[in-house]
């Protein structure tokens, strides 16, 4: 009787999924960033919501400010703006702005402006805004100023999204709408095709 206890192998510890925990904390620092920006923003609190660890998120991401920039710069993506003849780029834009609800957990340009003023988040953000939108914006303008003008549209954009989304604009009806989306994606045409006159 003894012997038969003898021969059962013991259950193997279950191993962590390594990637699993990261994309957890990734997600879970998403959206405590968004809603309380980088300075109030606390590890304790982005691993709670993980339910992981806390010592894993310096084990994974070094620091905060590792985790912040590998968790909210690569999510300002353009590319939707960008896939398209530069033609249509003004009515592609203001379809994607115009009507948009704010994502309930995430939404990163509020992640960009709650985080802005910090010290330590600001130059992740100068750098993922420069070289994730800009920069590839300006590439696909034709003409003079094609930086500059970049910097208009982006500014236009999320400056619109922002009123819509914070400061409750976006309750227009739906017969607004069309009209709405006209207007901005003529201005951002406008931008996109001819560089400002100076006089």
């Amino acid at each position: 009787m003894g012997n038969a206890s003898a021969h059962e192998t013991p259950p193997e510890p279950r191993k962590r999924d390594a990637a699993a925990t990261a994309a957890a904390i990734l997600e879970a620092a998403r959206v405590v960033f968004g809603e309380r920006g980088y300075d109030a923003a606390g590890t304790r609190e982005i691993a709670e919501r993980a339910q992981v660890n806390v010592a894993l998120i310096n084990r994974y991401f070094g620091s905060k400010e590792g985790l912040f920039a590998q968790a909210v710069p690569p999510t300002l993506d353009i590319s939707p703006l960008l896939d398209g003849d530069m033609a249509s780029f003004g009515e592609r834009a203001a379809s994607l702005f115009v009507g948009k609800v704010m994502q309930a957990d995430y939404d990163p340009l509020v992640a960009l402006v709650r985080s802005a003023t910090s010290q330590d988040a600001a130059p992740l953000l100068r750098k993922a805004l420069s070289t994730q939108v800009i920069a590839p914006l300006a590439e696909r303008l034709d003409g003079a100023n094609a930086t500059e003008r970049a910097n208009l549209i982006v500014s236009h954009l999320a400056g619109f999204h922002l009123m819509a989304n914070l400061l409750g604009t976006a309750e227009a009806t739906q017969a607004d709408l069309p009209a709405l989306r006209a207007e901005l994606a003529a201005t951002l045409q406008a931008l996109a095709e001819t560089s400002p006159s100076v006089d």
